[in-house]
């Protein structure tokens, strides 16, 4: 795979029309009156601001700080899904869910690394298999 280390017109579009659909499809999962909801508006709240501000600085010509910030906006996304505070559907595509596939830390089908979901809580070592 060819290195890209330039981010480009068409490499940023792309990132923020990932995050865009990414934001369409969340819905909080936290009930109304608990502590995780306000958890779940604070980091849409992140995201969204992140996005607009990725939205603005892409507009005026500095991609870089847009991707910088598209990529912060999409982590909020990516953190609030995996810890249960959006209910994304299953979709591992738009979101890094526990149960992705991993293979040196880039996504992969063919070579994997999964990680086990029956984790006791005291052991916060992830097991591989």
């Amino acid at each position: 795979m060819e290195k890209q280390n330039v981010v480009t017109d068409e490499r940023i579009d792309r990132y923020l029309d990932i995050t865009r659909r990414a934001l369409d499809k969340i819905k909080i999962a936290a009930p109304e009156k608990s502590y995780n909801r306000r958890l779940a508006d604070s980091f849409m709240e992140m995201a969204v601001s992140y996005y607009n501000d990725a939205k603005h600085f892409r507009e005026t010509g500095d991609i870089v700080t847009a991707f910088a910030a598209v990529n912060y906006a999409h982590g909020w996304l990516d953190c609030g899904a995996r810890i249960g505070l959006f209910d994304v559907e299953g979709d591992d595509v738009l979101f890094t869910l526990f149960e992705r596939l991993w293979w040196n830390g880039a996504r992969s089908s063919s070579q994997s690394t999964r990680f086990l979901t029956s984790i006791p809580l005291s052991d916060p070592s992830p097991v591989f298999f």
